[in-house]
């Protein structure tokens, strides 16, 4: 009887050994999915769109674009000449309110024209200005800069901006010849001095 108890008593004591060791690894095979389901929200915040999750950056490619085209109006928009005069009839403004001024679709492929004209030549002159910009950084990059050099470069800038002011305001003349006296009349009814609405639509 007493081996009998002894044995019984080995064995609880064996069953609760047992049922201690399998509790915390029954745990840590739970706590992977738990540990996942706490640090996703945590990682995410939300759930991921389906072009962040491919690309990283929701509209990646589209940013980069729409970025480039921003960019060229900003620089054209910096220009103090152009800001101040983009509103009083240079292209892309009067195309951009075609229905308040009531333009023909003459005046509008005359317009169009006239910007893609623009554009082409703005085009030529900023490469030129970029050009005449990393020749005074080449001049500069010495122990003794060509101060020389650098003011005929620094000069070159000047006399391009002030080609592409000329031709600026040479395409907002013949926009406005465009218009006739009514057009003209709503053209100055318009608001000025509005950024964005310059020779780009």
């Amino acid at each position: 009887m007493k081996k009998m108890n002894v044995l019984l008593a080995n064995l609880m004591i064996a069953a609760f050994l047992i049922m201690g060791f399998a509790q915390p690894a029954a745990a840590q095979q739970k706590m992977p999915k738990q540990g996942t389901k706490r640090m996703m929200p945590q990682q995410s915040g939300t759930q991921m769109p389906m072009n962040m999750q491919k690309t990283g950056m929701p509209g990646k490619k589209m940013g980069m674009k729409m970025g480039h085209k921003n960019m060229e109006m900003m620089q054209m928009m910096s220009d103090p000449v152009i800001k101040s005069l983009h509103s009083y009839g240079c292209p892309g403004f009067l195309l951009k309110h075609t229905a308040e001024l009531g333009l023909t679709d003459a005046q509008t492929k005359t317009l169009n024209n006239l910007e893609l004209e623009f554009k082409k030549a703005a085009t030529k002159i900023k490469a030129e200005i970029k050009v005449a910009s990393l020749d005074i950084q080449e001049a500069m990059n010495t122990n003794q800069p060509d101060f020389g050099k650098v003011k005929s470069f620094v000069k070159k800038i000047d006399d391009l901006q002030q080609q592409l002011h000329t031709q600026f305001l040479n395409t907002l003349i013949k926009a406005r010849k465009s218009l006739d006296s009514q057009q003209l009349s709503k053209l100055n009814a318009l608001p000025k001095g509005m950024p964005g609405h310059g020779m780009m639509k």
